[in-house]
């Protein structure tokens, strides 16, 4: 860049270009800083995204403490309907809180995500 500036300096029929480069440097360093204020404001709102509801926090709390939850030991752990907990173990496993068996099998545990869930809001 800096022999950029140096030409323009030089050769005075540059004089306009210097304008716009100076224009483009203030632009550059304006769009960076917005960067990183956006850079921040996202880091602020992702942990929001992972919010989970109550009866979400009970099931992965009720997972961290067995090897294998079984939707209807869960609901009644949690004092729940079955129904309640099988769409909450299906938004579980997509947001990667727990996994399903792999063998096809109706039993469920916590992830690693799951469990720094629990441990960043000091619940296990």
């Amino acid at each position: 860049m800096e022999w950029i500036t140096k030409m323009l300096n030089d050769v005075p029929a540059t004089a306009p270009y210097r304008a716009q480069l100076e224009s483009l440097v203030r632009e550059h360093a304006e769009l960076k800083a917005e960067n990183m204020r956006l850079s921040d404001e996202l880091d602020w709102f992702i942990p929001k995204w992972d919010t989970l509801d109550g009866d979400a926090v009970r099931t992965l709390e009720y997972l961290s403490r067995v090897e294998r939850g079984y939707p209807p030991e869960i609901a009644k752990s949690n004092q729940v309907n079955i129904q309640i907990v099988e769409s909450y173990l299906i938004y579980l496993v997509k947001g990667q809180f727990v996994h399903a068996a792999a063998n096809g099998e109706q039993h469920f545990h916590i992830s690693e995500k799951g469990r720094r869930y629990l441990l960043d809001r000091g619940l296990l």
